[in-house]
């Protein structure tokens, strides 16, 4: 297992890959008159990601097929944005990015689906939601009609109460990875509500639903400062046996998580320096070969021409 390359990603991955929490997450957070017409039934994972280079600097995707109205199929797509600050635009985004599934879907001769974008955002900056004729001043009606105009649903957990959150939304999980995210810079609320954040999630301590537990700990371990027998006091207080596994499971992943970054950083380290190596001996041999040809009578310009050197400094020829 590698360390995390970014551990807000991970997690949200990690939590809502599984459909009871994803399908959770649209409940409670989707305008009512959407919800009535989606089935969420027919929710399905489409294991494909639509980001691509541009785009991976903001966003992570999961994206799900479902039923609307019976029988048109969608794409909802939770797009959670990790730089956690406002893009200038997000709509030009959000447009590349519904052109890249409609790009997919012609390429595998399917009908371009509806995709409904949502984006999570746990910044600490106001997100205002402006529709993208505002990006346009000026345009009267006459213009507007020009202008591809569409909606995304948007959420900023930081902006949702914790009253909310405990009491109104969200599964016990769900529940756990928003507070985590609300609260990820605050290592004094964390250490005072930890027992109480990881009571939610009480009936995880055993068996295989640990994994979720595992989960939530590499993510504290990675982003905060929190001392590691701290956690494991709190974990023991729900659990004495699944807490004590849970933190032991997540400090030998963290460790092997680790080890793995280093050997791979060495790893690249080699390539590089190959590369630099193979880069500096051909330099060297485009030199030489000029030297030969300034010897044999060629000109300056002429030699620099053949050997693709693009300056050519005398101080070799000392």
């Amino acid at each position: 297992m590698k360390d995390m390359v970014n551990p807000h990603d991970r997690l949200f991955k990690e939590i809502e890959k599984i459909k009871e929490n994803s399908r959770d997450l649209i409940e409670s957070t989707f305008p009512q008159e959407l919800l009535e017409k989606l089935d969420l039934d027919t929710l399905e994972n489409d294991n494909n990601s639509y980001i691509d280079e541009s785009l991976k600097e903001f966003y992570t995707d999961l994206v799900f097929n479902c039923k609307y109205s019976g029988n048109i199929t969608i794409k909802v797509s939770i797009l959670f944005e990790h730089k956690s600050y406002k893009p200038e635009n997000e709509y030009l985004q959000l447009l590349r990015y519904i052109l890249n599934i409609w790009d997919y879907s012609v390429k595998n001769k399917e009908k371009p689906p509806i995709v409904i974008p949502v984006i999570f955002y746990h910044g600490s900056k106001k997100w205002e939601v402006k529709p993208l004729s505002a990006y346009f001043k000026g345009a009267d009606k006459n213009l507007r009609q020009f202008i591809p105009d569409f909606k995304y649903i948007f959420t900023d957990i930081g902006e949702i109460p914790e009253e909310v959150i405990l009491k109104e939304k969200f599964n016990n999980i769900n529940k756990v990875m928003t507070l985590l995210f609300k609260h990820i810079a605050d290592e004094k609320y964390l250490k005072e509500k930890m027992v109480e954040i990881f009571s939610l999630v009480r009936e995880f301590f055993a068996g295989e639903k640990r994994e979720i537990i595992i989960t939530f700990l590499l993510y504290i371990m990675h982003t905060t400062e929190i001392d590691k027998e701290y956690i494991r006091k709190c974990l023991n207080a729900i659990s004495p046996e699944g807490g004590e596994i849970a933190m032991t499971t997540a400090m030998k992943l963290r460790e092997e998580g680790k080890r793995e970054g280093i050997q791979e950083g060495i790893r690249e380290g080699i390539q590089e320096g190959k590369k630099e190596g193979i880069q500096e001996g051909l330099k060297r041999k485009a030199i030489e070969d000029a030297k030969n040809m300034l010897l044999d009578g060629i000109s300056i310009e002429k030699a620099a021409q053949y050997t693709g050197l693009n300056t050519f400094p005398f101080s070799f020829l000392s």
